[in-house]
């Protein structure tokens, strides 16, 4: 029997055998069994499985990508145990090896023994483990609610895990995976790390830094090993570094050098996005160029048509005081995206009172502000400077005309209230956010216009008219200069500048404005 035929007879017997039980009750094969056949099949299809050993299997996993290791590795354990049961399986016994196979090397470099770090390093890692796996007990509110002297932020304070661990066990391991990352990236010699005696010592942003790069260098210089900028690998183990690092209160050197390695030098998740966001992006810019005056215009119109039913408020019906309240809701919406770009999550929960307010009033001479902490942004990248005075206008509407009837609907303490757009039990529901949004871009002509899409819409319209301004755009999205120019400076998004470069000369009088952004 040839190669490719006995591998398709083995794996069609355990397609029909797996999840089935002998005639005593117990189990033949696993269920999923034939994935793992299928998997070994594709990797080794040059040997006969009945004589798969340990060399066959450690040239296929030499050429198998970093990625499917892993899959490569538990698909050979399952294929083990069906050895060590082949008596059990009469129909393919001549295609079954005599022996297991052993055990294989690994791609990168050799496990770490924990051994022969010093007692007093392992009780400092595992009391930092314990730390991190282990869930907080919910804070329960005082006989006031939490309102007299209690942190306005408290509730939103990530830092507290609110939801249990399913799998301790496996959070655990996460963590501790990490950790041998660190040490076997970051040391050129391990004995240097076995004299560290603290976790403290261990994770420090030199050791991060030293780490990441020696990571992503080893990842170029090998045929197999898939660039860390294409795979979330690295990502995810510097993750649950931060995870570690913060539950632990480490220092804060640590933690952004921890974020500026995932975000600046492996792959990321919000370059994905990015990418997806801009791609819908343009192809609502080509069906017609034009859509860019509706959009700088959208925050007035919408505003022009609240204010006009806050004139007539006492002779409106509910459901026409309902509207007027979301087109100037979603007017401040719009204007506050044009105003200092960001995410839909920062905008539907943004702080106007306590002692850290986002959204700051003008005292005096001073001017708007919008000032959000890196704790609260998706990349921890601040945004902050100055609002235009045009989007002001918008906004202060809805602080000085909209909010309070909102508030008095909707029976929220306005004096209590901290939140630009607040609810019923706190900040408005996304539910909320999104239909009052949807609402409003339908109203100015411009539906499927998506919240983050307007990240897109400043980028463009800056570029469109000084083109190659990247570090402006990169201060004005809360991004790096790298990014901005990896996604405008070619393909889409220069198609994009280019078709507003040609709409630029009839387009709405408050581009103006926004163009002459400080």
């Amino acid at each position: 029997m040839s190669e490719d035929a006995a591998w398709a007879r083995l794996q069609t017997y355990a397609a029909e055998v797996e999840n089935t039980r002998d005639q005593h009750g117990a189990l033949l094969l696993p269920n999923m069994f034939s994935l793992s056949i299928a998997n070994l099949r594709a990797r080794c299809r040059e040997t006969h499985p009945a004589e798969l050993n340990t060399q066959a299997a450690a040239q296929a996993l030499e050429h198998c990508r970093s990625d499917k290791a892993a899959t490569l590795r538990r698909s050979i354990l399952a294929f083990n145990k069906l050895i060590g049961e082949r008596n059990r399986h009469p129909a393919i016994q001549d295609l079954v090896p005599l022996a297991p196979i052993g055990d294989l090397p690994r791609l990168r470099d050799r496990p770490l023994d924990w051994s022969q770090f010093s007692a007093k390093f392992i009780a400092s890692r595992d009391r930092a483990l314990k730390v991190a796996v282990r869930n907080d007990a919910r804070k329960k509110k005082d006989r006031f609610g939490d309102k007299l002297g209690a942190d306005p932020l408290n509730g939103r304070d990530r830092t507290r895990r609110t939801r249990p661990i399913r799998n301790p066990e496996a959070a655990r391991a996460r963590h501790l995976n990490a950790l041998s990352w660190l040490v076997r990236h970051a040391f050129e010699d391990r004995r240097a790390a076995y004299r560290i005696d603290s976790i403290e010592a261990l994770v420090t942003s030199e050791a991060v830094e030293q780490a990441t790069m020696r990571y992503i260098a080893r990842a170029e210089a090998s045929p197999v090993l898939l660039n860390p900028a294409q795979t979330s690998s690295g990502a995810s183990i510097l993750s649950a570094l931060e995870t570690l690092a913060r539950r632990n209160d480490l220092d804060q050197d640590v933690i952004w050098a921890l974020e500026d390695a995932r975000f600046d030098h492996v792959d990321s998740y919000q370059t994905r996005e990015m990418s997806a966001e801009r791609e819908a992006f343009i192809k609502l810019v080509e069906r017609n160029p034009a859509i860019a005056k509706a959009i700088v215009s959208g925050p007035r119109l919408l505003k022009a048509e609240a204010e006009a039913a806050f004139a007539t408020w006492d002779d409106l019906g509910a459901h026409s005081k309902s509207e007027a309240l979301h087109l100037s809701m979603g007017a401040t919406m719009m204007a506050l995206q044009l105003a200092r770009s960001v995410r839909s999550r920062n905008l539907n929960g943004m702080i106007i009172g306590g002692p850290d307010p986002e959204l700051i009033r003008p005292l005096r001479e001073s001017r708007p502000w919008l000032d959000i902490h890196r704790s609260r942004v998706k990349n921890r990248r601040p945004i902050e400077g100055e609002i235009p005075e045009r989007q002001w206008q918008v906004i202060v509407a809805w602080l000085d005309e909209g909010l309070p009837r909102w508030c008095a609907i909707k029976e929220i303490d306005a004096e209590a209230n901290i939140f630009l757009f607040p609810g019923p039990n706190g900040v408005l529901s996304r539910q909320s956010f999104n239909r009052i949004w949807n609402r409003c871009v339908n109203r100015i002509g411009v539906p499927g216009l998506r919240p983050h899409m307007m990240r897109h819409v400043a980028a463009t319209l800056w570029l469109a008219v000084n083109p190659g301004d990247y570090a402006t755009v990169a201060a004005f999205l809360g991004d790096s200069i790298a990014t901005v120019e990896k996604f405008y400076a070619r393909g889409e998004g220069a198609a994009a500048a280019k078709l507003f470069a040609g709409v630029m000369e009839t387009i709405d009088p408050t581009l103006a404005i926004f163009l002459r952004r400080t």
